[in-house]
């Protein structure tokens, strides 16, 4: 009954939600026009970023560190983005950011709503937290066991609507 209740009252500015200011500036002040990348190396960071979406960042970093080694001097090498700044580049531009919650390491539930401050889950009973973080941090330091990210569907819709070609495709 407690979830009807937080999604009958639910907001953009809810603390549940997680989006920050940033992301509701955003969703609030969406671009208006498509976005030119001219870089060929800024291009092709974005390229491997999207081919390797479900890989490990260390992939990305390998491949990257290769493109730099093996092409010293080639045009838009030196502007090849690190893993982070490619993740930071396309939410400036795309305006599309992630979303982490906490969530029950045997993936029972998340964290939020009226478990928000749980600190076990409340079906299986298995701690929220990292437990050798927490015996190495002497119980001071809580670091979420795994997390779940979700990417609200408001900036995507706006990153579509924002390039015509996309638009004609719908």
């Amino acid at each position: 009954m407690e979830f009807m209740h937080l999604l009958r009252n639910a907001s953009l500015e809810d603390p549940i939600a997680k989006l920050g200011d940033n992301i509701l500036a955003r969703l609030r002040n969406p671009h208006q026009e498509p976005v030119d990348i001219e870089s060929v190396g800024v291009r092709q960071s974005i390229s491997m970023y999207l081919a390797l979406e479900h890989t490990l960042q260390d992939a990305y970093d390998q491949i990257r560190r290769a493109i730099t080694c093996n092409f010293a001097g080639a045009e838009g090498v030196d502007e090849v983005l690190s893993f982070k700044a490619v993740e930071k580049f396309i939410a400036k531009y795309t305006r599309v950011e992630s979303v982490e919650h906490d969530m029950c390491p045997d993936s029972c539930i998340t964290f939020t709503g009226p478990y928000a401050n749980e600190d076990n889950c409340p079906l299986c009973g298995t701690s929220r937290w990292d437990q050798a973080k927490m015996q190495a941090s002497g119980g001071r330091l809580k670091v979420a066991a795994q997390k779940f990210v979700t990417i609200p569907i408001g900036p995507q819709l706006q990153a579509v609507y924002q390039n015509p070609e996309s638009v004609q495709d719908m």
